[in-house]
């Protein structure tokens, strides 16, 4: 759901005399092409509305042939309405710029859908803050959205911060495609969003209806969570809103009743909307903290790129990579890379529908309320985790794969597994005993390599404590032979709650 609804309409009554302005201003005149906001009568003092003027300098900007760049001198610029970007058919660039994101503010003063729509090709954002409360009203959060961008192409965003909104920090829509943007320089997403408490929800598989809460007038949106009760399985993925309910994927684990507590998270510190297939994204060193949902949402778009960054206090998690919906459009060619996950509260990366996924060496702190630690830590909400086996993860310099449970393929590419080794003495009678250890609490592939140099000439008992083996009971296990130079591989099949064992032809 985009939360930029408002009818298009013509900002201005002076727009006609404004384009005209713009088209007299040549290059010769202005070489520089820069136009200071306060030049048409911003203030940026705290107390001012500046929407009218910010809506002229906008107009003025977008209308000059080439277009140029709007400079926000040091302030916070309050304004009673949304800024509107206008439509432009000649392709040009127009460079907002602010002296730094911790000196240059815009806020709103009354309630609204979103601070700025952006539109338009080319041009940096750069030294702003787009902030979503009003400071002189109890900071309240009169912003759906800071910034709504729809239809942009080839945007740079550096050093900029989207912080306290309603819902998102910055919401990129799905209407108009070819959005092509790099964030870097220390971006941040912070503290956007909304938690709504009640208990007063009552369902049963995918549907929950509410006797007093109304979703749609809460701002709840496709993409928010549902959390019941605590630990793994607590969250839901609202996959539709009505007026007095939701649906959720997957389905309700167990009925709820009125009486029990319930949390929706609402908002991201950056949504990114299903699209074409030229939608890519650069996202370096930037900082998602403290946002209701997620940090970070890539909904059914080719090629994020993920590098470095913090994801740092989210409500459910760092970042959710697909839609949480099944049979929808995949999430294509990302990667994240050295990226940093602290006390998020569910898990630090949910995957529900990613194609030619990459993480790589994430440093994984343990959530808060939800999935274990490690790679464990990154999750899905529905009970297919995985769709496709081109998803993998280097973590502590070990390979994880896709594990196809339906297929029961167990082939692994791991480029290191744990390995143990047995090496008995002859003289010693009864078979060699190994124990496997707990299953892994992850939903990865991981193999476990028993090396037998030499069994003592007696079979090799494989029993487990904690699951089954080959389906058969743990404590008999099963027998690999006697012999010398062979190994042993078992890998856990979470479907069967067994650790499946295979061993090669020993080498006499």
């Amino acid at each position: 759901m985009a939360f930029g609804f408002m009818k298009e309409k013509q900002t201005l009554a002076t727009a006609n005399r404004l384009k005209k302005m713009a088209d007299e201003v040549t290059f010769s005149e202005r070489p520089d092409k820069t136009f200071n906001v306060k030049a048409f009568g911003a203030k940026g003092d705290d107390e001012a509305d500046d929407w009218r003027a910010l809506q002229q300098a906008i107009a003025f900007a977008y209308n000059a042939k080439g277009g140029g760049t709007l400079f926000f001198p040091p302030g916070l610029y309050r304004i009673s309405k949304p800024l509107e970007v206008p439509v432009i058919k000649e392709e040009k660039a127009v460079s907002w710029v602010g002296y730094s994101d911790k000196t240059t503010v815009i806020a709103p003063s009354a309630p609204m859908d979103y601070l700025v729509r952006m539109r338009g090709g080319d041009g940096h954002i750069k030294g702003l803050t787009f902030r979503g409360t009003d400071p002189l009203n109890g900071s309240a959060q009169y912003a759906k959205v800071c910034m709504l961008a729809t239809g942009i192409l080839n945007k740079t965003f550096s050093n900029v911060s989207f912080t306290w909104a309603k819902v998102h920090g910055l919401q990129i829509t799905e209407e108009g495609n070819n959005n092509l943007c790099v964030f870097d320089q220390s971006c941040k997403f912070e503290q956007n969003g909304t938690v709504v408490t009640g208990s007063d929800g009552s369902g049963s598989g995918d549907r929950v209806t509410f006797s007093k809460f109304e979703p749609e007038a809460g701002n709840v949106h496709v993409g928010a969570y549902l959390k019941i009760g605590s630990g793994e399985g607590s969250v839901y993925h609202i996959n539709a809103v009505s007026a007095k309910g939701i649906t959720v994927s997957p389905a309700l684990r167990s009925p709820l009743r009125s009486g029990t507590e319930y949390k929706i998270h609402i908002g991201s510190g950056l949504q990114t909307d299903r699209g074409s297939d030229n939608n890519v994204y650069g996202i370096h060193d930037c900082h998602f903290v403290g946002n209701a949902g997620a940090g970070l949402v890539v909904r059914g778009l080719y090629g994020h790129n993920v590098q470095g960054g913090n994801f740092d206090a989210n409500g459910i998690a760092g970042i959710h990579i697909g839609s949480g919906m099944i049979n929808t459009t995949p999430s294509y060619s990302n990667t994240i890379n050295h990226a940093y996950f602290e006390a998020n509260g569910y898990a630090n990366v949910i995957l529900d529908y990613p194609s030619g996924l990459s993480i790589i060496e994430p440093l994984l702190a343990k959530p808060v309320d939800g999935t274990a630690g490690g790679v464990a830590s990154i999750a899905s909400l529905r009970g297919q985790v995985f769709d496709y086996e081109t998803t993998s993860v280097l973590h502590n310099g070990r390979m994880y794969n896709f594990v196809n449970e339906s297929t029961r393929n167990f082939a692994s590419n791991s480029l290191e597994t744990s390995k143990i080794t047995i090496n008995q003495s002859a003289s010693l009678l009864g078979n060699a005993v190994i124990n496997l250890p707990e299953p892994p609490k992850h939903h990865f592939k991981e193999e476990l390599e028993i090396y037998v140099e030499n069994s003592g000439g007696q079979p090799v008992q494989v029993l487990c404590d904690f699951a089954k083996v080959n389906n058969k009971a743990g404590r008999v296990g099963v027998q690999a032979p006697a012999g010398m130079g062979y190994k042993i591989t078992a890998y856990y099949s979470r479907s069967l709650d067994s650790w499946m064992v295979s061993h090669t032809v020993p080498m006499v």
